[in-house]
């Protein structure tokens, strides 16, 4: 529903119609009190600009041509969210911009996977258009690797194996991202990787966009050669751009580079295959992956199951290899969280099943999705604290008992004597016998 660019309020007293069930001790599936009550001070200590619908907008965390991504704050919930902000007045200069506006929306809403951000909401203005999104709190990949100077190649492996699979469940889907970078890639709290910005990815497919492997697109340090000379070009682009990205997260550069910068020189490098040098402590595994990855021509150049297969991502293991569904299966949903919603705070059963089951971005999907994290996130807080109380108790009462052994220790006991009368009679009884 469209929401105007000015403070509103938009506080439904639905959510205080009624107490939510508090939470009890043996079961983390009830659901808290607090669950959908935020507290008075984040939202008023909360920096925002302006209130558009149910998200304040607040800071800047990132800025492209078009579009800024700023901090949000989901005001029913208190939860935290990104808003990219795309300005459609300085879109409209550029004709590709306007034209696919509403396609990054569209694309998100056919992918579901761990390692790729969730949409959760679309509002429109007469002058921007916002994306609402699942906050990544670890930050960029990139700032990881500038304060590192580079990553080892344990932790790349764990970054690339996580980036391999978002893309192949992308192309899956028919979607070839065309974009991929390392400013695209951002850590959630597990410091796990999740994929970002979609506004240059197409699915010709199914979406129905007309010539969509011929645009010169993405940035020139991270496009495949075939892209860069405007041929025609498939998904293979994007693991072409997976090698650059292990190449950046390894030494902290880029695998080729030309000075002063020249489109043709860079090209001619890539077709060379006149890689900038590589460490030499790497192993031979990961050099030949790179190598693999890098490779100019798209014939040779695996594709992206191809790249899954291969020994130094270890990916064989069946449960990190098997396909992830694109749509919520109706036993995975959050029954505590479905009936919160349609007792507490007047949403339509059918309202919240449809949404969250189809992943249509919308507000009833962003309220299921951030009160199913914040659930998550008060239950490990609960069982943390329930733990620590539990280690509290457990060192007091090891801490009593270490004392009284001292103390124990220190009671000196005088060794075993015949008492006195008992001694006198032995020695008469004694004397009598003799």
């Amino acid at each position: 529903m469209p929401a105007a660019d000015f403070d509103m309020v938009v506080d439904s007293p639905r959510l205080h119609g009624g107490k939510a069930p508090a939470s009890t001790p043996n079961n983390e599936n009830v659901v808290p009190a607090s669950l959908s009550s935020p507290a008075v001070d984040i939202l008023r200590n909360f920096y925002h600009t302006k209130r558009v619908g149910n998200y304040l907008i607040g800071r800047k965390l990132g800025e492209g041509s078009f579009a800024k991504v700023r901090e949000g704050l989901h005001a029913m919930t208190g939860e935290k969210v990104a808003v990219k902000v795309i300005d459609k007045r300085k879109a409209k200069k550029d004709s590709y911009v306007t034209k696919n506006l509403r396609r990054e929306g569209h694309i998100q809403q056919m992918i579901r996977h761990p390692n790729i951000t969730q949409l959760l909401d679309i509002l429109e203005t007469e002058n921007s258009y916002y994306l609402v999104m699942e906050l990544c709190p670890g930050g960029n990949l990139m700032n990881r690797i500038y304060d590192k100077k580079k990553l080892d190649e344990r932790e790349t492996q764990k970054y690339v194996r996580q980036l391999v699979m978002a893309v192949e469940h992308l192309h899956r889907a028919g979607v070839v991202h065309r974009d991929l970078k390392i400013e695209n890639l951002l850590l959630d709290e597990q410091d796990n990787i999740k994929l970002i910005d979609f506004g240059l990815s197409n699915c010709a497919g199914i979406l129905g966009y007309s010539d969509p492997f011929s645009t010169q697109c993405g940035s020139p340090a991270y496009a495949a050669p075939e892209l860069l000379s405007r041929k025609k070009y498939g998904p293979k682009v994007d693991v072409w751009s997976i090698g650059v990205n292990m190449y950046a997260m390894l030494t902290g550069s880029l695998p080729f580079t030309v000075e002063p910068f020249s489109l043709r020189a860079l090209h001619q490098k890539m077709v060379d295959k006149d890689m900038n040098p590589l460490p030499p402590s790497l192993s031979t595994a990961a050099i030949c992956l790179m190598k693999k990855l890098l490779e100019p021509d798209p014939a040779k150049r695996p594709n992206i199951h191809q790249v899954m297969s291969d020994s130094w991502l270890q990916l064989a293991n069946a449960n990190t290899g098997a396909p992830y569904l694109n749509r919520i299966h109706i036993e995975e949903i959050n029954h505590m969280v479905l009936l919160h919603m349609t007792e507490r705070m007047g949403y339509k059963h059918s309202e919240v099943l449809s949404a969250v089951l189809t992943n249509r971005a919308c507000h009833t999907l962003a309220v299921y999705f951030l009160l199913n994290n914040k659930m998550k996130r008060l239950s490990k807080e609960y069982r943390e604290k329930v733990y620590q109380e539990k280690e509290k108790k457990t060192e007091k009462n090891e801490y009593f008992q270490t004392q009284w052994r001292k103390h124990v220790e220190k009671v000196t006991i005088p060794p075993k004597q015949t008492p006195v009368y008992l001694a006198k009679s032995f020695h008469a009884l004694c004397y009598l016998e003799s």
